[in-house]
């Protein structure tokens, strides 16, 4: 085995500079904010690209007051696999807007929350 202060020095140690390799440092972060300028204009456009193709495979629901809407029922420690997933139907009462929705029961007696258009789906009779 050959001591390491015998074996000859390698070409990156024997061409270092300490002059040059602080001057060089100090470009690269004077280059610092265009890098990374340039690094958040690529986010930008990839979110931009991906919010794209997520809009067009979209499909917008709109539901109108008076529609017939089942309602997504809340699993509690009681329910099991074979408690029904969807309750009603329900009558649109109110679109309040941004999907959310005033339901009452066909009967007439309101219902007392609102809910989003998530936890909705038409019901057809």
């Amino acid at each position: 085995m050959i001591p390491m202060e015998i074996m000859e020095p390698t070409i990156r140690a024997s061409t270092h500079d300490d002059v040059d390799n602080n001057s060089e440092h100090r470009v690269d972060l004077d280059l610092l904010a265009e890098v990374r300028e340039v690094a958040h204009l690529r986010e930008f456009a990839c979110k931009q690209r991906a919010e794209r193709k997520y809009n067009l495979r979209m499909v917008l629901r709109k539901l109108r007051v008076g529609d017939l809407v089942l309602r997504k029922t809340i699993k509690d420690g009681s329910s099991n696999k074979f408690t029904p997933n969807w309750d009603g139907p329900f009558r649109i009462r109110e679109d309040i807007g941004r999907g959310a929705y005033r339901l009452e029961e066909l009967n007439g007696r309101e219902i007392p929350r609102t809910r989003n258009l998530i936890n909705l789906r038409a019901y057809y009779s």
